[in-house]
């Protein structure tokens, strides 16, 4: 089946909620508990989204998560590629090799495809799309 990590549902989750609130802020115990993750799920998630330059994490009492550019900015293939590196449906999209039907597997043509639909869609929609439920389809 092919899916998306939960980790990659949750961040772009967590992106939402901080997209939406003031100052595009919060703290992570926050973000947590509205979304209904795990606390220290999301610690790793942000974390990931921190070393990516999504978003910026402050420590401290007044500390917590902002987002680093506007919704507007924040491309969704960005934030797929920081969670879960990149799309690849079948691993011989990228390179051949991988198995032992090489260059006369019929399928790999339609397997790259869907990869290019795929980067496609993710490289056109922004963080401001899913908060304002527009263009998503």
């Amino acid at each position: 089946m092919f899916s998306v990590s939960a980790r990659t549902q949750y961040g772009i989750r967590a992106l939402a909620y901080l997209a939406l609130r003031p100052g595009w802020e919060a703290v992570g115990a926050e973000i947590a508990e509205a979304e209904g993750i795990s606390p220290k799920y999301l610690e790793g998630i942000l974390t990931r989204l921190a070393a990516a330059g999504l978003i910026r994490s402050e420590r401290g009492k007044n500390g917590g998560y902002r987002l680093a550019k506007p919704p507007e900015g924040m491309v969704m293939a960005d934030v797929v590629a920081a969670l879960d590196g990149e799309v690849r449906p079948v691993d011989c999209v990228d390179a051949l090799g991988v198995c032992d039907h090489d260059a006369s597997c019929l399928s790999r043509g339609f397997w790259i495809g869907l990869k290019s639909a795929i980067d496609e869609y993710l490289g056109n929609r922004t963080l401001a799309d899913i908060i304002e439920n527009r263009g998503i389809r």
